[in-house]
């Protein structure tokens, strides 16, 4: 019932249900909205316990991108691809596979790496569609774009608690994978004091040489910190982890951090900033996608934009007293609605709604 719920309510422009036998392909591609351009988002091949489970993340996923690309400026809607991986027999025909069907959608959707997606994915996927603009070769990996936007947005939080730098914070990192490894180490290079954790033994071998403290992943959330950074899947900030946190600010690296919305309101009860995670994790579909239309690959200016985008939710929310994650979909909204008229407009809220 809540799948057919979101797919009757979220505003998605189409759901496609994917299916390769001779693979074992089985994927669920949402495109939110393709209004207001080419829909972004990426490819993530995960183990669901349920076909609905996965159909409702991609749902999720796809709804969070468009807002995501509306407060990045990117000219474009929200999409996102999820693959049960459990099902999979021969992946790299799989992704052969779902590239023809991406094809198929003659560039309404364009794709990138999502968790789970690999090299060898993306080479296969390749062989099949053009369509795969998220992450092409003369961009720089698409973790480090992320991590470059994210530092923006956590310095724009730091200096509404009045801090002013980065030298001598505390942070902690979880998950070190392309985006939490390269994000502790500019941290650290910046003269913050960071802790981690990752499942991987080779990630912490890494982090270790770099002489990032690490301790055991179940830790990592209660750790005395300025700034708690999410970098593994979504919904770890629930009803049992939030109590557990000690950090002044949640700046998530992760899509759809937050259980659910109003998780954003017990952090805010308890005097934790929260930095929308579709606010400051949008580096690299700012390069993405701008790569795509423009054929730029400089974009250190609209990164360091992320960071301006955090300050406004921020006043936003305390000047209206409601959380940063309602300040951003009205500040969304308030975009959507600038751009469709007046006479659009029960749309455009629908389309960022919760």
């Amino acid at each position: 019932m809540e799948l057919l719920d979101w797919m009757a309510r979220g505003g998605h422009d189409r759901v496609l249900a994917v299916q390769d036998s001779a693979s074992g392909l089985r994927a669920w591609i949402a495109l939110h909205e393709v209004g207001r351009g080419p829909a972004y988002g990426g490819i993530r091949i995960w183990h669901y316990r349920t076909e609905s489970e996965a159909a409702l993340d991609a749902l999720r996923l796809s709804r969070a991108m468009t807002i995501k690309c509306v407060l990045a400026h990117v000219r474009g809607g929200g999409a996102k691809t999820v693959v049960l991986a459990d099902r999979l027999e021969d992946r790299s025909a799989a992704m052969e596979a779902l590239g023809r069907e991406i094809e198929a959608l003659g560039g309404l959707y364009r794709t990138g790496p999502d968790a789970g997606f690999t090299p060898a994915d993306e080479e296969a996927l390749a062989r099949t569609t053009r369509w795969g603009v998220c992450h092409v070769p003369d961009l720089r990996p698409s973790g480090e774009a992320t991590a470059e936007g994210a530092i923006w947005g956590i310095r724009a939080g730091l200096l509404a608690l009045g801090e002013d730098r980065l030298e001598g914070i505390r942070v902690a990192v979880q998950g070190l994978g392309s985006v939490g490894f390269v994000l502790a180490r500019r941290l650290m290079e910046a003269g913050a004091q960071v802790v981690a954790a990752d499942p991987s033994p080779r990630p912490c071998d890494r982090a270790r040489e770099l002489g990032i403290d690490l301790v055991d992943p179940g830790e990592l959330l209660a750790q005395e910190c300025d700034v708690l950074v999410p970098c593994a899947l979504g919904g770890v900030l629930h009803d049992l982890s939030i109590p557990r946190i000690r950090a002044r600010m949640v700046a998530p690296c992760a899509n759809n951090t937050l259980a659910g919305p109003e998780n954003a309101v017990q952090l805010d009860a308890r005097g934790i900033l929260y930095l929308p995670d579709f606010v400051i994790n949008a580096g690299a579909l700012i390069e993405g996608a701008g790569h795509d239309v423009t054929g730029r690959s400089e974009w250190d200016a609209e990164l360091r934009g992320i960071g301006d985008t955090v300050a406004e939710v921020v006043r936003r929310a305390r000047a209206e007293s409601f959380s940063t994650v309602e300040a951003a979909r009205e500040l969304a909204s308030e975009i959507l609605e600038a751009e469709k008229g007046e006479e659009d407009s029960p749309r455009a809220l629908e389309t960022v709604g919760a």
